[in-house]
């Protein structure tokens, strides 16, 4: 699976602090997520430091929820990882292992979060500026005894306030991944709404997407939506009506 590079540079932050300077680290993680299941119930991730300085990292796990308030993360004590911290040299690598400590559920993909922060050091001596710390997460999941496919089911409700918002159910027993998103109003002026990034929509939870109103088109008269995009498992098309909050 492909790296993942991870760094936030300095000039991000002088946006909004423009006369300080801002140090972060920079690190590559392989991979980018976690696949445990009950033949195998541990997994392996290596974060390697492309800087010049050492970087100390801590490592933890959290319970991942998807809830009408968003994404949730809870401790967990499902899932062990070790070393919880740990000190990566220059130009060096650490390898974190991950550890399932429950069965897995026999009908649905259980899903977990691998937290890593790098815990910051003391700047340098006559240093003026922000000192930031990288905090990275990714997708650990746990397969089912006898998972089956996701089925996402989609729907479109419009708030008092006009916000438009589309939602993704999935009622399948495994994660379904939304890699692209398009949204058109029906009737409307034939334009696309691209909602940008990649997102997971857990086994029996869900995933929203808030379209803000827009007085120039009217939206107060829409009635129909046409969602089409491409989740991992390939291309869809719907159209949906909308309901009232």
């Amino acid at each position: 699976m492909r790296n993942l590079l991870v760094s936030i540079l300095a000039s991000m932050a002088a946006c909004a602090l423009p006369s300080a300077q801002a140090i972060a680290g920079t690190f590559s993680i392989s991979p980018v997520r976690v696949d445990l299941a009950a033949q195998s119930t541990t997994g392996v991730v290596t974060i390697r430091n492309q800087e010049e300085q050492p970087v100390v990292v801590q490592a933890e796990t959290r319970l991942w929820q998807q809830t009408s308030a968003g994404e949730q993360l809870e401790p967990t004590r499902d899932v062990l990882v070790t070393p919880a911290v740990f000190t990566i040299p220059p130009q060096g690598s650490q390898v974190v292992r991950i550890a399932l400590r429950r069965d897995v559920d026999p009908r649905t993909e259980l899903s977990y979060r691998l937290i890593l922060t790098e815990v910051p050091q003391q700047a340098a001596p006559g240093f003026n500026g922000l000192n930031m710390a990288l905090r990275m997460s990714l997708p650990i999941f746990i397969a089912a005894q006898a998972p089956t496919a996701p089925q996402v089911k989609w729907s479109a409700a419009r708030s008092p306030d006009g916000t438009v918002t589309v939602t993704a159910l999935n009622a399948g027993s495994e994660h379904a991944r939304v890699l692209d998103l398009m949204i058109s109003p029906e009737p409307g002026n034939g334009e696309w709404l691209h909602q940008q990034g990649a997102h997971y929509v857990l086994p029996g939870q869900s995933h929203s997407w808030a379209l803000e109103s827009d007085k120039n088109n009217n939206s107060a008269q829409w009635r129909q939506l046409r969602v089409k995009g491409s989740t991992a498992d390939g291309d869809f098309a719907t159209e949906l009506s909308l309901t009232s909050e």
